[in-house]
């Protein structure tokens, strides 16, 4: 029988077939090691691999063991001499907790590819929009590392990974209803820099909008330090600050539009702004504000239109040619040129309400139209009831040709009084007038509200307003 002898805690020794097996077993238990010494001098070292196991085994060593050193053993025995056997594995680091970002984070913009194959160069999205309440990043939770094990086969827990705070920055916070997930907290431009997400509510582009940027779309203000080169849009829902000149381009925004440069178009550009627009002169532009529109300077050959007024102040405060029109107001130096530009100001003038005026109009005309086209279809029918060529579906379509003309007298006389009622609308502004500093120069043409008045001569320092349904001149100093 084998004796077995414990010389201390982690030492083991055992005695097979005359040699004697020391077995040491490391104070983490993570290592373990074999010494082989001869007792018999006739002794045979015969011990396959399975029986040097089983002996490790014997001192609880059951996990790690080297095979190849047991494998070299039975060739070469090693005697009195430690080797190490056996090595258990440590338990492994977790996975540190992390963030997925959701938006783009590319620096590098590429042009729109189209469902065709078609790229749109001028829509390069330089700016990341993102709306309140938007998630902007996920967290990942640390995750547990795999488990270890000593070389008696003992398991050590993995370790956990080190937890991370989700990247809140500026105009960001944790989601109220999941505390992994990052929303924005205003609208905005979100970029991610120095390891935290941040939502700009000002955007500030430092270079022209240009084939560089391509189209310009945010959601908040929008300065641009350079210009706005032709062929080109910027839009914003609230304010447009714009540093240069805007050339035949497209400019709406939500709130209001300041241009320090000019606005020089070819008649394909516009400017639009839910509130004011402030620009220093205005070429052959389309522009339409939602209150007021200031000039520091002339309007030539543009169509211009204000909810509120239109002021032109400065050294050249003119009005040459093209449609002006203000719903109470417009103010000016000089209106038209001696040679007698043909030059239209009109105020109690809404561009809504004039929409609303031609889409009544069209109306009009469609169902006059459409009256005189049943009338002529009917004919052509009843031509054929008569000699009995009808066909069941001829039969149906004059039952609902009839019912269709005999339902549009009573859609025009709708319609007219929706055009009686916004006739009204245009003649309440009875405060609505037209301010000449300077000279109102023979040629133009004043309207307010729907009356009319072309100038045959020249008047200077005057104000225009309706009373007693006609245009009357009263003088202004």
């Amino acid at each position: 029988m084998p004796q077995v002898a414990e010389k201390k805690k982690n030492e083991l020794s055992f005695e097979e077939r005359g040699y004697q097996f020391q077995i040491d077993i490391s104070a983490d238990s993570m290592v373990a090691g074999m010494t082989i010494i001869p007792i018999d001098k006739q002794a045979i070292f015969n011990f396959t691999p399975d029986e040097l196991q089983a002996i490790l085994a014997k001192a609880g060593v059951i996990y790690g063991v080297k095979q190849e050193v047991l494998q070299n053993l039975t060739h070469s025995v090693v005697s009195n001499r430690r080797i190490e056997v056996a090595r258990g594995k440590n338990p492994e680091k977790g996975i540190d907790a992390g963030f997925e970002l959701l938006f783009d984070t590319s620096t590098r913009k590429s042009p729109a590819v189209g469902a065709d194959g078609h790229i749109d160069y001028k829509n390069l999205n330089l700016i990341i929009n993102v709306r309140k309440g938007q998630p902007l990043a996920r967290k990942i939770p640390a995750a547990i590392g795999g488990p270890g094990y000593t070389v008696t086969g003992q398991e050590l827990p993995g370790q956990m990974g080190k937890d991370r705070p989700l990247p809140k920055g500026k105009n960001t916070d944790i989601s109220p209803d999941d505390p992994d997930l990052l929303i924005a907290t205003e609208n905005g431009s979100v970029k991610f820099a120095n390891n935290v997400v941040e939502v700009e509510k000002d955007y500030k582009l430092l270079k022209d909008v240009d084939i560089a940027t391509g189209n310009i779309k945010f959601v908040g203000n929008l300065y641009i330090t350079g210009a706005v080169k032709a062929g080109f849009s910027v839009m914003a829902e609230g304010n447009i600050f714009i540093s240069k000149n805007v050339e035949d381009a497209e400019i709406s925004a939500g709130g209001s539009v300041n241009i320090e440069g000019g606005f020089v178009s070819s008649g394909n550009g516009f400017i639009r702004a839910g509130h004011d627009i402030n620009v220093k002169f205005i070429e052959n532009g389309n522009v339409e504000a939602g209150h007021d529109i200031n000039i520091n300077g002339q309007t030539i050959n543009s169509n211009i239109s204000a909810g509120n007024a239109i002021i032109l102040k400065g050294r050249k405060a003119v009005i040459l040619g093209g449609q002006t029109s203000a719903f109470n107001l417009i103010e000016t130096d000089n209106i038209g040129s001696e040679i007698g530009t043909k030059t239209l100001v009109r105020v109690g003038y809404s561009p809504e309400l004039l929409r609303q005026c031609q889409h009544i109009d069209a109306e009009i005309k469609r169902l006059k139209g459409d009256t005189e086209r049943i009338k002529q279809a009917l004919y052509s029918l009843v031509r054929l009831e008569m000699d009995s060529k009808l066909s069941p579906d001829q039969k149906e379509m004059i039952s609902k040709l009839k019912t269709y003309r005999d339902a549009i007298p009573e859609q025009l006389e709708q319609l007219e009084r929706q055009k009686i009622e916004l006739s009204k609308k245009f003649e309440e502004n009875r405060a609505a007038k037209i301010v000449v500093r300077g000279t109102a120069y023979h040629g133009a043409i004043l309207q307010i509200g729907l009356l009319k008045k072309e100038l045959n001569q020249d008047i200077t320092n005057c104000a225009f307003m309706a009373d007693r349904g006609q245009i009357i001149t009263i003088s202004h100093r």
